[in-house]
């Protein structure tokens, strides 16, 4: 078991950094399994590793030294290039940064919408045609005119550079979308204004910084080649754990192995290598012979459902025996002469999730709440009864933990994830 934890420890933050991808407004993503699990280094980490792998792309690499002599950075003194290539820089966080932000203030809404198994199906669907993209099977991409009047933008000097920065994220968006979308999904889920920001700035940084070294240092590239391929054939390996990543709600079988196969880190591992070494990314699905796309197209799969399996698959938790909720909680614990635990939860909440996987399956924690009268609120979707309950308790984002004493009044409250140590001595403290 120590094993098995220690390799989930070490493999899935590399995975993270590597798969933190898509949806539009699905909140149980792989940004936010990485916040949770690994804390906010690490997350922003896998955002700033992303955004760099975003730059090696087909949609952006060709246009790193032709943007950069367009700002006119290679023309100036060493310390006039670097400022201009970090306007630059700055140019495209004034893109992204704001999408950040935008989430996080209109989170609830896009997370209820995301609960339902259509939306999920849908973003499964999209995932899927985006991966096919990813491998040449078609090429989406603005219209020519349209990059080149955004090419145009700007002019000399760094405000000239700031906008061309601005007007580079549109240009790499069939390549930037990939990347995006599962940090947004994060902060859709948490409306995590601070954190969304952040997320969203360390990104433009990653993808900014290919740009910045040959603009401030003259630095060459290497010449664009078949290794490009292969990294748009990482992100659509990536895209394909997102496309099963969604379904596992719809479809068990993307949430656990079937009976019989092995549940341990170890196993998934070696399902993604087979993947791999079978040609998942080494492979072409557009200019292979029959035998090497078969082979690349069995590789995806084996290395999406092993990816899918090693990031989402928790072993079953015991958990605390939940009763329903009535419309007046605190009546609740004045008619029980009991203090009452309060969870407003929902399926599309990752950090809901985490509390019932890592929180509330504590035994110290199970063990306390023995004494609770332990209320489950399911808020996936929106009802009149559950927008009064949550009103009357002032509850506006998920998760939302109360606890009330055996008078009905409000203790403490919760309103994140926190490990069951934490959780622990709150409960304690209620009589």
């Amino acid at each position: 078991m120590r094993t098995a934890t220690a390799l989930r420890r070490l493999v899935a933050p590399l995975s993270l950094a590597l798969l933190a991808l898509p949806a539009t407004a699905h909140a149980d993503d792989l940004f936010s399994t990485a916040l949770h699990r690994y804390g906010l280094t690490v997350a922003l980490a896998s955002a700033f590793v992303v955004g760099l792998m975003t730059a090696a792309t087909p949609c952006v690499y060709p246009m790193i030294a032709i943007t950069v002599s367009v700002f006119g950075a290679r023309r100036e003194t060493r310390g006039r290039a670097m400022w201009l290539s970090t306007a630059f820089v700055l140019g495209l966080a004034a893109l992204f940064v704001p999408l950040g932000l935008f989430a996080g203030l209109t989170g609830t809404v896009a997370g209820r919408l995301a609960g339902s198994a259509w939306v999920q199906g849908f973003e499964a669907l999209l995932m899927f045609g985006m991966a096919l993209n990813m491998f040449g099977l078609f090429e989406i991409s603005l219209p020519s005119s349209l990059q080149d009047r955004l090419s145009l933008v700007g002019g000399l000097g760094a405000r000239g550079a700031f906008l061309i920065g601005f007007a580079t994220g549109p240009i790499a968006a069939p390549c930037a979308t990939a990347g995006l979308v599962g940090i947004l999904d994060y902060v859709f889920q948490q409306r995590d204004v601070t954190g969304g920001g952040l997320a969203l700035f360390s990104y433009s940084l990653g993808l900014g910084l290919p740009f910045w070294l040959v603009g401030s240092l003259s630095l060459g590239l290497p010449k664009p080649g078949l290794w490009m391929d292969r990294v748009k054939s990482v992100f659509g390996v990536v895209l394909m754990v997102l496309a099963f990543y969604y379904l596992r709600h719809i479809l068990p079988l993307f949430a656990a192995p079937p009976r019989g196969l092995p549940t341990s880190s170890w196993f998934f591992a070696a399902i993604v290598v087979a993947g791999l070494a079978l040609g998942a990314v080494h492979l072409s699905l557009k200019n292979g012979t029959p035998t090497q796309r078969g082979r690349k197209a069995l590789g995806v799969a084996l290395a999406a459902l092993g990816g899918v399996w090693l990031v989402a698959y928790e072993p079953p938790a015991p958990a605390i025996a939940w009763v329903a909720p009535t419309p007046d909680l605190a009546a609740l614990a004045r008619a029980r002469h009991q203090p009452v635990l309060v969870d407003f939860g929902a399926t599309w909440c990752a950090a809901c999730e985490e509390l019932l996987q890592h929180t509330f399956s504590d035994a110290a924690v199970r063990q306390e709440a023995r004494r609770f009268v332990t209320v489950r609120v399911d808020a996936t979707e929106s009802t009149p009864a559950l927008d009064a309950l949550q009103a009357r308790h002032h509850v506006r984002g998920l998760p939302t933990v109360l606890l009330l004493d055996a008078t009905g009044r409000e203790v403490a409250r919760v309103a994140e994830f926190v490990p069951a140590t934490r959780m622990l001595q709150l409960m304690q403290g209620v009589n």
